[in-house]
């Protein structure tokens, strides 16, 4: 009896403490839950704290801000939309949420929307040869027969070789081109087989703008204003040539100016774009953020599509990292993997950089648009902060690094001089720390630096023959001045003091071809100095004319110093001074035309 008492007391003990736990569970398990469901952004910030964050960022980064305007969007509504800094620092002009900024190549997501909503419609197919679309014999300078599609165009990997920035950009808001026309007089080389290389083309994105053209029967802009900025009232953005159809919003864009990373202002900072399509739209953050919400739509409307299935198809991967499974591309959006996998895309205008990150799970998507040029601050800085550092890493085989150059280069154009003295050594541990390698036999045949290109392996023999090949052109301008000064010396002397040998008649060409020489490499520093500030195209025209110019009289030169050498008799030392000139005139003249440096 006694025991079966205490057997009961037991039980009670036990059911008290098993009712305090339970109770105990009944509080936390709902607070623990409301916790777990408190919604955040990639990099678990919760978006109650995200404006806060926001605001303590460009605050701790001040100094270096001239304007930024940042929105967020979640689930279709705008929970982030603000500006900072100074439009115009100079005037003191703060930059507001009413502030316009230049899209730069942001704008090619308005061409694969076209490009795709025309799909959708049965009125183009991304696998179809462009020369389907396009007038007959428009290219003509393909090296390879296969195929171009709309594909390659959205993968950057249809072969050509890079648009100078010259050539991208021009200046004079009269200067309005026809798109087709310009496109057909601009055509760059083929310097790559489809699908085999990766290298960012301003040029392909026209082009296939310039598709939405023929087959819509619109020029660009319209078509994008009737079917992308109307139906979602985009009513601050433009993306005309010269933005003439929006004055209001040239007025309120010529209010904001360009900067360095320094706080520079950057002088002519309102540029056109050629091929317009690929970075001509200008408008407000706000505006883009409408644009970024209908790519992420909570339900199953799809403002920008008739279908759903269009926007999964266009947002979906297309493209990945050779022999990978790595996503690369989806229908021309990057994808990229922060503590989440993204899509995005970049922009830098001169003078401007924006940005477009969105995470189409979560439906979680930033907007930054600032007025600095190749700004990094909120560019990689601010987007890593919200949605988590991007890595990725190589598992590299090669025993060491090597020499690479970008895919993305004028091969024909004077600037490739430029471009090759910015090929880059990688170490091993380089490599690895790159989105991708491509290996065979432990020789790497291909790396990708950044999602937009490839860089290219360059041998030891080729980085070395480029270094030394400089040489006889530096001796040879070496000569040139040397030979000017002592020339001018000996006259001198001659003339005043009555030392040294009479001139010759020949005297006057051997003076002027030496004048030249020292003409032309101020001429290629004046150039140099200039590429920086992506000059016009026209406005450089009269220093590679020199360039051509001094071939010209190179060539005039040694044909009139071999005629002379047979007639005429000359001292030893007079010989020897006229065929160095000749050689050095020689090497300069094969400098030119060896870099394109009149093209």
């Amino acid at each position: 009896m006694q025991i079966s008492r205490r057997y009961h007391t037991v039980n009670k003990v036990i059911a008290s403490v098993l009712s305090f736990i339970f109770i105990i569970m009944a509080i936390a398990v709902p607070a623990y839950a409301e916790e777990e469901q408190v919604e955040t952004t990639p990099s678990r910030i919760p978006l109650s704290e995200l404006e806060e964050t926001i605001d303590a960022y460009v605050a701790s980064y001040e100094k270096y801000t001239a304007a930024v305007s940042v929105v967020a969007i979640k689930d279709g509504e705008t929970i982030v939309n603000k500006a900072y800094g100074f439009a115009d620092i100079e005037n003191q002009r703060k930059a507001d949420t009413s502030t316009v900024f230049e899209w730069a190549s942001i704008s090619k997501l308005l061409v694969y929307t076209s490009v795709m909503q025309l799909v959708e419609q049965g009125k183009l197919d991304l696998e179809t040869d462009i020369r389907e679309y396009l007038p007959e014999g428009f290219f003509k300078k393909l090296k390879y027969d296969e195929p171009i599609t709309l594909m390659n165009l959205m993968h950057h990997n249809a072969g050509w070789e890079d648009q100078t920035a010259t050539e991208v950009y021009y200046y004079a808001e009269n200067e309005t081109y026809d798109l087709g026309e310009t496109l057909r007089k601009n055509e760059p080389k083929q310097i790559y087989k489809p699908n085999s290389v990766v290298g960012y083309s301003n040029y392909g994105v026209g082009l296939a703008g310039y598709i939405v053209e023929l087959v819509s029967g619109q020029p660009f802009y319209e078509y994008v204003n009737q079917h992308i900025f109307e139906p979602l009232h985009m009513n601050d953005t433009t993306i005309h040539p010269t933005g003439q159809d929006r004055p209001d919003l040239v007025q309120r864009r010529n209010e904001i100016e360009g900067y360095t990373k320094e706080l520079k202002r950057i002088p002519e900072n309102r540029v056109y774009v050629t091929f317009y399509p690929t970075g001509a739209a200008m408008g407000t953050a706000e505006d883009l953020g409408k644009f970024l919400a209908a790519l992420m739509p909570v339900d199953d409307s799809h403002v920008l599509f008739a279908k759903r299935d269009t926007l999964d198809e266009m947002l979906s991967t297309s493209l990945y990292y050779d022999g990978t499974s790595i996503p690369r591309f989806a229908h021309g959006f990057v994808e990229m993997e922060y503590r989440v996998p993204t899509l995005l895309h970049e922009g830098n205008l001169k003078g401007f950089s924006s940005k477009v990150v969105f995470d189409p799970k979560s439906k979680f998507g930033m907007v930054v648009m600032t007025n600095i040029a190749f700004e990094e601050i909120y560019y990689y800085g601010l987007i890593s902060k919200i949605f988590g550092n991007s890595t990725y890493v190589n598992s590299v085989t090669s025993e060491e690094g090597g020499y690479f150059q970008s895919a993305r280069r004028p091969a024909s154009r004077f600037t490739d001089l430029f471009r090759q003295l910015d090929i880059t050594k990688f170490s091993k541990a380089e490599l690895s720390s790159l989105y991708n390698v491509v290996e065979h036999n432990g020789v790497v045949e291909k790396i990708s630096y950044t999602p937009y290109l490839d860089y290219l392996p360059v041998s030891s023999l080729t980085v070395n023959l480029i270094k030394i090949s400089f040489i006889p052109v530096a001796l040879a301008i070496i000569f040139s001045l040397g030979a000017l000064i002592g020339y001018l010396i000996r006259m001198l002397l001659y003339k005043f003091k009555k030392r040294g040998n009479p001139p010759t008649h020949f005297d006057t060409y051997y003076f002027a071809i030496h004048f030249a020489g020292v003409l032309l490499l101020l001429n290629l520093f004046i150039i140099l100095t200039r590429l920086p500030s992506y000059p016009a195209y026209s406005s450089l025209r009269i220093h590679l004319g020199f360039n051509l110019l001094y071939v010209v009289l190179a060539v005039a030169y040694l044909g009139l110093l071999i005629y002379k050498l047979r007639k005429n008799s000359y001292g030893k030392k007079q010989k020897v001074m006229y065929i160095m000139s000749g050689i050095s005139a020689f090497i300069l003249a094969v400098f030119i035309v060896g870099w394109n440096l009149y093209v």
